[in-house]
């Protein structure tokens, strides 16, 4: 083989390499800022499309993203929710809406649970605080490897820094403080579920007897759960229930 002909081949080679590494990059690249994405033109337009919370958080509703940088920082919402906050990279699993400028407001009739979970690359650790005072800070992370941009399976690793925190039916304000921001900054997310009503009376049936009475349990299964309960008398089964006015 002629030197010419060597040349070509490995430079066709060295091309190949060059592209595979590339692409890997791009694959991995949000990992690799933690969540962050550069201002080009391009990601500025694609931000523009993507879903933003403007206004309290929605109650059962999607994951918020919130962006963060240093040990110690409060977190901040994603541009252009919040336009002070940096430019995020959204969820690949279209679960998550950018958090606008915190802090973050819902009303929870009956209650409700925080869920936080850091995502992209392991490391990150949070405190939540409602009204200014702390509620709880998210679990001791590995910090190694990466657990992607979704997260829902982010929030399934056991190494991935997570937590869920309880408030009482009211109005909250939801602030967050990064406690471990080992890479100086990245993105992650929170969402809030509402919490059943509080059993405030009984629903009772009448049910058929069978053969002689005697006290048992019998199975309920609706929308919302399996549960076991007691017949307390022959013909009657009675259901722990709430109520609300409607207005």
């Amino acid at each position: 083989m002629n030197k010419k002909l060597m040349l070509s081949v490995w430079t066709g080679v060295f091309a190949i390499l060059c592209l595979t590494a590339f692409a890997n990059r791009t694959v991995n690249a949000q990992e690799t800022r933690n969540g962050m994405e550069s201002r080009t033109p391009r990601k500025l337009t694609e931000r523009m499309t993507t879903a933003s919370l403007m206004g309290p958080v929605p109650v059962n509703g999607p994951w918020i993203e919130f962006a963060f940088t240093g040990t110690g920082s409060s977190a901040t919402g994603c541009s252009p929710a919040d336009p002070g906050g940096p430019a995020c990279g959204p969820s690949s699993g279209g679960n998550s809406v950018f958090g606008g400028t915190p802090p973050w407001t819902f009303n929870a009739p009956s209650g409700a649970t925080i869920t936080v979970t850091d995502a992209f690359l392991r490391g990150d650790r949070f405190e939540v605080f409602d009204g200014g005072v702390s509620i709880g800070v998210t679990s001791v992370p590995v910090a190694t490897g990466a657990c992607g941009d979704n997260p829902d399976p982010c929030l399934l690793d056991p190494q991935v820094s997570h937590g869920v925190f309880t408030v009482g039916p009211g109005a909250h304000s939801i602030t967050i403080k990064a406690l471990a921001s080992p890479f100086g900054g990245g993105a992650a997310y929170f969402k809030i579920d509402a919490l059943p009503d509080k059993f405030d009376h009984w629903v009772c049936y009448d049910i058929k007897p069978i053969g002689k009475f005697k006290q048992r349990k019998v199975g309920i299964r609706n929308q919302f759960e399996k549960q076991e309960y007691v017949v307390i008398s022959p013909r009657l089964i009675c259901v722990p229930s709430t109520k609300r006015l409607l207005q």
